[in-house]
């Protein structure tokens, strides 16, 4: 009975083994892209980041749908970090006010985004002729974190209810804590 069963785990490591076959190399024949503007697109403690593309006959329109891209890529960024933040700020207050805390804040940090988007700092922009005619915009932008934070803080207190339940040392410190993540 003990060599049936040594004889069995053998034989099942040696199957098992066989079976792994080695490393492969997945990448073989592919060549990476390396897309303009997108090493300007990561986000990190200090900033909110994206980069996005558009096309166009018009040069000038491709500029624009560029950064009109981006600059939602980047709301959307900041809202589902802000959506992080709030929920877990909510779930920390008391079960009474925590509900319409979030929703409140959530509608003003909506606010608060599309204000801090108008002065975002461009990163990067390269433009390219595109095949078959027109032209290809790469850009990237940036905004800082900080910036976002006092634009969010300047609403909450001109918001009554939402300064009644407002504790700016505790919100900071989950902030800071999202923003740490994204490193």
């Amino acid at each position: 009975m003990k060599k049936i069963l040594i004889f069995s785990a053998v034989a099942l490591a040696s199957l098992m083994l066989a079976s792994c076959g080695g490393t492969k190399d997945v990448t073989k024949g592919r060549q990476e892209i390396t897309i303009p503007c997108g090493d300007k697109a990561t986000s990190n403690k200090e900033y909110f980041r994206a980069s996005s593309s558009a096309t166009s006959k018009d040069m000038a329109m491709a500029r624009e749908k560029a950064l009109t891209l981006t600059k939602q890529r980047l709301a959307s960024l900041i809202e589902s970090t802000m959506k992080s933040v709030t929920e877990r700020y909510a779930n920390d207050m008391d079960a009474g006010g925590g509900s319409e805390f979030e929703q409140t804040f959530q509608n003003m940090t909506k606010e608060v985004i599309n204000l801090e988007l108008r002065d975002v700092a461009v990163t990067c922009e390269k433009m390219f002729e595109a095949q078959g005619g027109g032209y290809e915009v790469f850009t990237s932008i940036e905004v800082n974190k900080e910036t976002f934070y006092n634009g969010v803080d300047k609403g909450i207190s001109k918001d009554k209810k939402l300064e009644v339940m407002y504790d700016r040392e505790k919100f900071r410190k989950i902030y800071e804590e999202e923003m740490a993540k994204m490193e």
